[in-house]
């Protein structure tokens, strides 16, 4: 475990801590919107094409394109409750954090 000398410096720490966390959350969630709209297009572009090609209707392109489609909706779910994860985690570490900040007071106090 780490002492502090600081009241400051705990909290300097703390918020070094929750800028990560949080960093990792937003990046994760950047990400899933990116992956979701390009999967989006992709799935334009293709059906596109397939109506160009008049394959639209082919039984075996819509199972294809149902296939992708569906694929991405279960790497979307997936990393949904994956960041929910990550943000039950962040929750945690802000409960612990608040419990350590406590703590430091209370052993400030006793050693005064």
């Amino acid at each position: 475990m780490v002492t502090y000398r600081s009241l400051s410096e705990l909290e300097d720490a703390h918020d070094q801590e929750r800028s990560a966390a949080r960093m990792r959350i937003d990046t994760a969630e950047q990400y899933i919107g990116h992956y979701r709209s390009r999967i989006t297009r992709v799935a334009e572009e293709a059906y596109g094409l397939g109506a160009h090609k008049g394959v639209v209707d082919d039984p075996g392109f819509r199972a294809e394109l149902r296939r992708v489609t569906d694929t991405s909706s279960e790497n979307v779910a997936y990393t949904g409750r994956r960041i929910g994860e990550l943000e039950d985690e962040y929750d945690a570490m802000l409960r612990e954090q608040d419990e350590q900040r406590e703590r430091f007071l209370a052993e400030r106090h006793d050693a005064d």
